[in-house]
């Protein structure tokens, strides 16, 4: 199968892989697998650290870790191909899940059990999912499962607050939803789809999604898509009392927020969130790589992933 790279993040799961990931790449070993690892050493780091390991010929990856260990291999891998004019078809990644959400393997169906995770490496299955660019003014990312502005976005900064504060579990997402209810101002935006002008007002929350859920296993989008059909779909909430934000959210985690009165629905190639006002936060997979203006895009490329 070819030498793996593994991408640790120690500080995922409140640091406590720091502890397990030399156990998880033994498992790998014992397995048959030639596994190297790179640890990194702070935010952003597995940016520069997969790039450089494309560009030295390896094609194979594990991200040990999160949704925003996951965001940021792709995310190199993504520079890199731009780069170089590489295709991402030419790259493959498993996940060893260790994180707090853990939303992307949710879609995949990858389990969160770590040694069951092993056990799906090992065995090579591939799928193939799309490659979905976010283009901010100073630089470009790449979207592994679900990225947000507006609410979604101010969730996740209060939620890495506390994470850094040592506190963890899905149940955190969750808190500071309702916290970020009442203090979030709400900002003007125009949102434009394949060309379309979709939306212009007041924003409580555009969720834009080629996976399915976040928070946890919170679903803002409508059921029924696939992440390698090219199509991206955004789930739009504007301005609207808090109680009734509240209510709204209280449909998320039953799964049909989507299909409730007043929110906007559409699918996509390509969008655009331009802001009207203050320039907002933008979460991506748990992280905050920006601030509006916002280009959001299926590059056409696909990625293989290891799945069950």
């Amino acid at each position: 199968m070819g030498k793996w790279t593994m991408i640790v993040n120690p500080a995922s799961a409140s640091s406590t892989t720091e502890g397990k990931w030399k156990e998880y790449r033994q498992m790998l070993s014992d397995g048959g697998l030639d596994v190297e690892f790179l640890v990194t050493e702070r935010q952003g780091h597995a940016f520069s650290l997969v790039r450089s390991a494309a560009a030295e010929g390896k094609r194979q990856f594990i991200a040990v870790g999160g949704d925003g260990t996951i965001h940021e291999v792709l995310t190199g891998l993504l520079r890199y191909c731009d780069e170089e004019g590489a295709d991402m078809r030419e790259f493959t990644l498993g996940v060893l899940p260790y994180g707090t959400g853990n939303d992307w393997i949710r879609t995949a169906g990858i389990p969160s059990d770590v040694q069951e995770a092993v056990s799906c490496i090992l065995r090579g299955r591939t799928a193939r999912e799309d490659v979905v660019r976010l283009s901010f003014d100073d630089g470009v990312y790449c979207m592994a499962n679900v990225a947000g502005v507006g609410l979604d976005a101010d969730v996740c900064y209060y939620t890495n607050m506390l994470k850094r504060r040592g506190l963890r579990g899905g149940i955190l997402y969750k808190i500071m939803t309702a916290f970020a209810i009442f203090a979030m101002r709400r900002e003007k935006v125009e949102i434009v789809c394949d060309g379309e002008p979709v939306y212009s007002g007041k924003l409580y929350s555009a969720v834009i999604a080629n996976g399915i859920y976040r928070g946890g296993g919170v679903a803002q989008n409508a059921p029924g898509g696939s992440w390698d059909d090219g199509i991206l779909e955004v789930s739009i909430m504007p301005s609207v009392p808090r109680i009734r934000a509240v209510l709204l959210m209280i449909h998320a985690l039953k799964g049909d927020f989507s299909s409730q009165p007043g929110i906007i629905s559409r699918k996509f190639r390509k969008m655009t969130v331009r802001p009207l006002g203050q320039p907002e936060r933008v979460e991506s997979d748990g992280e905050l790589p920006g601030l509006l203006p916002l280009t959001v895009e299926c590059t056409g490329q696909q990625i293989n992933i290891i799945v069950p």
